[in-house]
């Protein structure tokens, strides 16, 4: 079979070769290995040196490039996308995304099967990106709910948020995308006997997002960390992700915690797991998020988390875990009611969460539904043909 995947996700072009960062490669092979060679339908970057956490791409066979976003919400393209889906035999679109919603628009024009994947909320994705996404947010809003009701098939990150305020009316799924490939009982213990040692008024914190997007909401963190110095605990925060500091560095000055913040740049998957295991409390402040796979990966190193009560984030821990949105004061308060429960019941509880998230649980649940979406195609091939001839 040949795919045709569209999504915003950029793919760096390197001497005439497309590769993927890691995270967005283990998605994409999965739709390879699945069901065969990929279209990529996405926005692409050339570059004269490769990024170090790249890989290549060898199951993309073709590509249409999507230059302008602008270009490609008002029909853009139109012609170049309805030739790759015709000659595809799935279609597949990574939610919310104007490329995506296009592609959904041209399939259903071709009659071709077509998958919806959902990554995050619509709404809040647009809404919190800048003036013009506040401006869109309503219109991908609808029509990221129009194209999800009708997709033949719906794939979830989250377990209930997503698939509230965007049902499909055919067969669905819910699966992160996150990868944990193994966990054992050393890592509880090793956190355990870390939580013995701490000192709960000298603690570390740690994100893993970008640092230029508002929409991941350090800032409030940052200055959740000013109003604890105050109460007696200091606080180091580690900001893994790559991006401009400058707006965060700005704003931890204000705050008087400069010294408090260290700001890492983007790191390979296993030193963010190395980092997961020296710091005390994982944190994610999102105000715009699905199921992040970063908490998961937390999770699955027995650390203890904090998250917004944002999307799916709540799904994955104690409700006294929850902060409200965009607010310090409320991250303040949750710090200080976590550290004085103690932090190994949370510890116990969140390694046994992850385990619901390890790749062969996933995996197996994934190539079910695939078998399904599968059968779909050949039937919808089937049917095809006969119209053809008549």
């Amino acid at each position: 079979m040949k795919v045709f995947l569209a999504t915003e996700f950029r793919c760096t072009v390197y001497k005439e070769e497309y590769y993927l960062a890691t995270r967005a490669y283990v998605i994409f092979v999965r739709y390879a290995e699945a069901f065969g060679d990929i279209i990529l339908c996405s926005r692409f970057e050339r570059v004269d040196e490769l990024p170090f956490d790249c890989v290549r791409a060898n199951f993309v066979k073709g590509i249409v490039d999507c230059e302008s976003l602008g270009k490609t919400l008002l029909g853009g393209y139109k012609n170049k996308m309805m030739q790759a889906i015709k000659d595809s035999d799935l279609v597949v679109g990574r939610f919310p995304s104007i490329i995506a919603f296009r592609a959904r628009d041209y399939a259903k024009k071709l009659g071709k099967v077509f998958v919806a994947e959902l990554m995050c909320d619509g709404l809040d994705s647009y809404w919190n990106h800048s003036l013009k996404g506040k401006l869109i947010a309503p219109y991908m809003t609808m029509k990221m709910r129009q194209c999800t009701w009708d997709a033949d098939f719906a794939i979830y990150v989250t377990e209930e948020f997503l698939q509230s305020k965007y049902p499909c009316k055919n067969p669905t799924i819910n699966a992160s995308n996150v990868v944990i490939k193994d966990i054992n009982q050393k890592i509880l213990a090793g956190r355990l006997e870390k939580i013995k040692r701490m000192d709960i008024n000298n603690i570390s914190m740690m994100t893993s997002a970008c640092v230029a997007q508002h929409s991941k909401g350090q800032e409030y963190v940052i200055k959740a960390i000013g109003l604890l110095k105050k109460k007696g605990i200091n606080v180091t925060y580690y900001l893994a992700g790559e991006g401009s500091q400058k707006y965060l560095r700005q704003f931890a000055q204000k705050a008087g915690v400069e010294e408090q913040i260290i700001f890492m740049g983007r790191l390979a998957i296993e030193r963010i797991f190395e980092k997961l295991d020296e710091i005390d409390i994982y944190i994610q402040p999102s105000l715009q998020e699905g199921l992040p796979r970063a908490v998961i990966e937390a999770l699955s190193r027995a650390c203890p988390v904090m998250g917004a009560r944002t999307a799916g984030i709540p799904e994955l821990m104690d409700d006294e875990c929850v902060f409200e949105r965009a607010s310090a004061e409320s991250i303040a308060k949750t710090a200080m009611v976590i550290l004085k429960n103690g932090l190994d019941g949370y510890a116990k509880r969140n390694f046994e969460h992850s385990k619901l998230f390890l790749n062969d649980t996933l995996n197996k649940r994934r190539n079910e539904f695939y078998k399904q979406i599968r059968n779909r195609v050949i039937q919808n091939q089937e049917l095809l043909n006969i119209i053809s001839e008549v």
